[in-house]
């Protein structure tokens, strides 16, 4: 009688296991759903995934697959310093959606590197970075090509007069290198700079920005739009469905997450 007690028991609080865990996976709707055939792509500057929490991987990666990114530019990306207990950043979060990643390394630091980086769910065919003029502190693109489109993740420098020095050799290369692309081409990233800034007018003269203006630091706090994704004019045109500064998510918390906000661009990119 005790054994068959015991087993009832048991099986109880199996049933009961499951039935938690069939619930709290995915059961809930979408705060930002993604119309079919659109690409998502989110600007997020991550800081280094610990402004906040002490590691924020796993969460941003719930986070990220709760809005059915398509591909993840990140910037304040550490490989493998002390700070950050010799984790290769952007790898560790490609390795938690099952994605491929770019690293572009800006300047040294504790053992390792500080830098840009992005991740996607489509295979790169491609990657390389570039390096930006010098002035607070080194800065860089990283650069994916997929079969679809071309996409970079950067992030300018605090100070405007090195700003303007980078957003020339931004225009400049990519013009050089896409002006007869039959693909579109993919710029996101912390500009540190907004809307009606020089640096900014300066962007718009080789980019169409696509993204909200909608206001991305601090997360605790939005005041500043700062984060923007845009499109190299080359003449490939995308339709633009939707974009956000998404601030619901069911799965983290996006105040904890970074001292940013993330920002995000629903494409329609035409196929070649």
């Amino acid at each position: 009688m005790v054994q068959h007690i015991k087993n009832i028991t048991i099986l109880f609080f199996l049933l009961l296991s499951l039935s938690v865990s069939a619930c709290s996976k995915d059961d809930f709707t979408p705060a930002y759903p993604k119309s079919e055939g659109v690409t998502r792509l989110v600007s997020y500057n991550v800081g280094v995934f610990a402004k906040y929490a002490k590691s924020g991987y796993k969460m941003t990666a719930r986070m990220m697959k709760e809005l059915d990114a398509d591909a993840v530019c990140m910037q304040e990306l550490d490989s493998c310093t002390t700070r950050t207990k010799h984790v290769f950043q952007v790898k560790r979060f490609a390795e938690l959606m099952g994605w491929e990643y770019v690293y572009a390394k800006a300047m040294p630091y504790q053992g390792g590197y500080y830098g840009t980086g992005l991740a996607c769910k489509d295979k790169i065919l491609k990657k390389f970075s570039i390096a930006l003029p010098q002035g607070g502190e080194p800065r860089t693109v990283a650069v994916a090509e997929l079969e679809d489109y071309i996409i970079a993740s950067t992030h300018l420098d605090l100070q405007k007069e090195t700003q303007l020095e980078e957003v020339e050799v931004i225009n400049k290369t990519f013009t050089e290198l896409y002006k007869d692309c039959p693909k579109p081409i993919f710029l996101l990233g912390d500009m540190n700079a907004e809307p009606n800034s020089e640096t900014i007018q300066m962007l718009k003269t080789c980019w169409d920005i696509l993204s909200v203006e909608g206001n991305t630091y601090s997360s605790h706090n939005p005041d500043k739009c700062i984060d923007f994704i845009l499109q190299l004019k080359n003449g490939v045109k995308c339709e633009v469905i939707e974009s956000k500064v998404p601030t619901v998510f069911h799965t983290g918390d996006v105040t904890q997450a970074s001292d940013h906000l993330p920002i995000y661009v629903d494409v329609k990119i035409p196929k070649n």
